[in-house]
């Protein structure tokens, strides 16, 4: 019998393991079903580009993440932070205009404005009833409020274009969207803001992701790959776990620390008997397990000059309306940004439903749509298709059934702090959560992750070290 078992060997699972293995706890073992670790934080071996997971999210000493990217030597002397490369100045509209550049910049300040109210919305002492703790219509609401407010505020003598401001904020939805994982429709107003985010920006890891997993290899404990466990029986005492490949095999722990993502748990990969519970089962059903899809353009010979290569596309409300009427992918593309170090490629973003219907795409069609998309925009005929995609289809891969998580319209900041509960109590942690969807503070980053295997292993560690003192006291 283990003293641990972790299931599930991303940045979650891996932590978990190496703050076991720091403190004495050597029955400690990790399953993972893959045959390699990571989970979501995936560095191409060909082009070096991450397909998941790709920036520290706060260059700040308060981000575990980033002093331990520190510490092992993974970042520049100089910190690297990912080049915003823009202002808000350029927008692109489907009939191949750029929008005009003071009205671009204004729509831009009204919705960081608006973003940063919906960041801060869980402060306020009371909610709204006139949103429906709904994003969508905060958003909405807000987007023509300001709008109203700028035109009877706005001189004659001001040049700014009101067609073209309210074309680029109803655009904007989509960057929104891509931000927050997925499209508007099921996201809760009152629980967004409550993931911190740091500052310091989003630091570059110049290996990767990739490098940071290999770090923590290092010092985790026995790993066993290509291990997929379908089933989890507990107790009061411990656990017993199941194999996919082979359900005649079971492995024993006393404690066990779950940290498989959000989809994988929802569609039920894997299941717990007993079971997790109402209250886990309602925090779990509460949550949304992101849909993005993230694909990287490699072109034969770049049409833009670095720090040009961000290219805002001003889609209508009507135009993305009827796009998702007939299952037009393209019309969920926010637009499509440079990529530090590749001089050659574009990064693609896809939202929401056309995201999920773009990883079942073809490489051809999906070439085919982007070149279409950028010669629309740009109105120049001529760009190129790109030669080839790089991506990985996240929505698709059954170990994930989803991207990163975020809170529904129903999902209570409570229900954070339910997932990092153990079962059966917090006097006796014998199955615990983790994973990105589980941290109250940080929920959807990577340190969010990493921190939520930490903490669920302290729990294990103290509560072994004060047996151990029972023990020797009797």
């Amino acid at each position: 019998m283990y003293d641990v078992i972790i299931i599930g060997g991303g940045i979650a699972g891996l932590s978990a393991s190496v703050k076991l293995n720091q403190n004495n706890v050597k029955s400690c073992l990790l399953v993972e079903a893959r045959d390699r670790l990571g989970g979501r934080m995936m560095t191409s071996a060909e082009s070096g580009l991450d397909l998941g997971a790709q920036w520290i999210h706060g260059g700040v000493h308060a981000n575990s993440l980033y002093n331990y990217a520190i510490k092992k030597g993974l970042l520049k002397e100089e910190k690297q932070i990912k080049d915003g490369g823009w202002d808000g100045e350029l927008f692109y509209t489907s009939q191949g205009r750029v929008t005009d550049p003071e009205s671009s910049k204004k729509a831009w300040e009204i919705y960081e404005r608006i973003y940063n109210e919906a960041e801060n919305y869980f402060r306020r002492d009371s909610y709204s009833d006139d949103y429906g703790n709904s994003i969508q219509t905060f958003y909405n609401m807000r987007s023509k409020e300001e709008l109203e407010k700028l035109r009877l505020e706005d001189s004659s003598d001001s040049d700014y274009n009101f067609e073209d401001m309210k074309l680029i904020l109803e655009s904007l939805v989509l960057k929104f969207a891509g931000y927050l994982g997925d499209t508007f429709e099921e996201a809760g107003l009152s629980t967004y803001g409550t993931a911190i985010e740091l500052p310091g920006g989003d630091v570059v890891l110049p290996k990767g992701t990739e490098s940071i997993i290999e770090e923590l290899h290092k010092e985790s404990g026995p790993i066993r790959l290509n291990e997929k466990v379908s089933r989890v029986e507990w107790n009061k005492d411990g656990a017993t776990i199941f194999i996919d490949k082979n359900p005649e095999e079971v492995l024993r722990a006393k404690h066990v620390i779950c940290t498989v993502p959000l989809g994988v748990i929802q569609n039920n990969l894997i299941t717990f008997q007993p079971s997790l519970g109402q209250a886990k089962e309602n925090a779990l059903a509460n949550l949304r397990p992101g849909r993005i899809s993230k694909i990287f353009l490699h072109f034969q010979e770049p049409f833009w000059l670095p720090g040009e290569g961000e290219l805002a596309f001003a889609w209508s409300q009507q135009e993305m309306d009827e796009g998702r009427q007939k299952n037009d992918w393209t019309t969920s593309v926010p637009g499509m940004n440079e990529v530090d170090g590749h001089s050659n490629v574009l990064c693609m973003w896809v939202c929401g439903e056309a995201a999920l219907q773009v990883d079942n795409l073809q490489e051809n069609d999906i070439l085919k749509g982007a070149s279409l998309l950028l010669r629309k925009f740009t109105g120049d005929p001529e760009i190129s298709t790109p030669n080839r995609i790089t991506r990985h289809a996240w929505m698709k891969d059954p170990l994930c059934m989803g991207t990163w998580s975020y809170p529904s319209l129903h999902s209570k900041h409570e229900d954070y702090y339910e997932l990092m509960k153990p079962l059966p109590s917090e006097d006796n942690p014998r199955l615990l959560l983790a994973g990105e969807h589980t941290h109250p503070t940080y929920w959807s980053f990577m340190h969010g992750a990493r921190l939520s295997g930490i903490e669920q292993a302290e729990k294990i560690i103290k509560f072994v070290e004060q047996k151990q003192l029972l023990q020797y006291n009797l």
